[in-house]
């Protein structure tokens, strides 16, 4: 009956629109389910998806890719090796100690006062847009999609010329997680395409950034790819690092996106918050993270089991893919009161899975907050107000179980 709802859910769309009275129907009655539909199963109870999450030891993010690969045809498989050999290593795609030494390197060049120094420029670039829009625009289109992707773009030191290329195929890599414990074959290709070109570029920029090294004329300062490029010791290898900042700026962009996307249409249906954070800058960074609560761009984890194991009373086989559903968890009542509201002032919010949690816990995290802050700030700067010039029902979401998100928002800024 649950795999039925969710079936209908998926084929009427509410599931993208609006899940979330699925997943309360799936925490109460089945929060260990094992769904045919999605193909895995899926975990809806907070305490169930933090025990997952802490628990790298037993479950593995090392094969998750390969695994979704596998269930394609053998005549698509020749097809698609570079994505076999691209996500059987980098940072994502790996256990410790693997994970430990590249998560390490990367934070001597992903650093916080590398992050923090991009403050005064998001603010800059998200001015500079702004003052350009009429207006009605579209957030989503006009100015969540291009701001993202223009601040990971240089923090990887790609050119503003580089950013329509770096959106597109991020959009068609972020593709093959769009049906859950599947892939469809056709967004296989797509992706096997994008993921050559953007591994060609990523490997010229490496190439400049090693030839400028050679020269004395790199520093580690311009952007974190020259600081991952001077360093020595350890220091990552070519397929590592071409792994590592194509996975930055994939999952680094889309998410941003809609993490803005969906926690300004939450506001827009709260004119109130407006006014609190025009009177009370102070207020903004607890929006964000009731952003990430209540309505995050990352609705799911993905975990594979290495041994047998046993959740909550229920058997889950080895090599099975379980699905940790964020959203649902960063709604559970039992942690989260009333937790259908939008509170930016409860007590609970740093409980919540927006950006994972344990070792694979999203290194960027710091960065979408900084974004989505300075972002707000300088619209609060601008406007009197913004207001929704649409009904609820002419609004597209994103069909894709991996990404949750709004693909119009259009608006009236006064």
């Amino acid at each position: 009956m649950l795999d039925d709802r969710i079936e209908l859910s998926l084929v009427d769309k509410s599931y993208f629109s609006d899940p979330y009275q699925l997943f309360d129907d799936l925490r109460r009655e089945s929060p260990i389910f094992r769904s045919k539909v999605i193909g895995g199963w899926l975990i809806t109870r907070h305490e169930d998806v933090d025990s997952i999450l802490r628990n790298s030891e037993t479950f593995s993010s090392k094969g998750r890719v390969t695994h979704l690969l596998n269930q394609l045809d053998l005549e698509i498989q020749p097809q698609i090796q570079l994505l076999h050999y691209h996500f059987a290593r980098g940072l994502a795609h790996s256990d410790a100690p693997e994970h430990r030494r590249l998560r390490e390197l990367l934070a001597q060049a992903f650093t916080p006062r590398m992050i923090e120094r991009m403050r005064g420029r998001i603010r800059e670039l998200a001015e500079t847009i702004i003052d350009q829009l009429p207006s009605e625009i579209d957030l989503i289109n006009d100015l969540f999609t291009p701001l993202p992707a223009l601040v990971v773009g240089e923090l990887l030191g790609s050119a503003r010329e580089d950013i329509p290329n770096l959106i597109r195929w991020a959009h068609a890599i972020n593709g093959l997680y769009e049906k859950g414990g599947r892939i469809s074959p056709d967004k296989a290709l797509h992706a096997e395409a994008m993921l050559t070109e953007m591994r060609n570029f990523v490997g010229q920029l490496i190439t400049e950034r090693q030839s400028l090294k050679l020269v004395g004329k790199l520093t580690g300062d311009e952007d974190v790819l020259a600081a991952l490029v001077m360093q020595e010791a350890d220091a990552l290898s070519n397929d590592e690092m071409l792994s590592t900042v194509v996975s930055l700026f994939v999952a680094g962009h889309e998410t941003t996106t809609h993490l803005l996307g969906n926690g300004f249409f939450a506001i827009l249906n709260r004119p109130e918050w407006f006014t609190h954070m025009k009177q009370d800058p102070t207020l903004i960074p607890l929006v964000v993270e009731e952003f990430a609560r209540f309505d995050g761009s990352v609705p799911r984890s993905w975990r594979i089991p290495k041994v047998d194991v046993e959740i909550s009373g229920v058997k889950i086989p080895a090599g099975e893919l379980v699905l940790p559903i964020l959203a649902a968890a960063n709604r559970d009542p039992a942690v989260f009161s009333n937790p259908q509201m939008f509170n930016p002032h409860r007590e609970t919010n740093k409980k919540h899975f927006a950006y994972g949690k344990g070792v694979h816990v999203c290194i960027g995290a710091p960065l979408a907050r900084i974004e989505a802050q300075e972002i707000i700030a300088a619209l609060l700067s601008r406007f009197s107000s913004i207001e929704l010039r649409s009904d609820r029902s002419s609004l597209k979401w994103r069909e894709d179980l991996a990404l949750r998100g709004l693909l119009n928002l259009p608006v009236r800024l006064n």
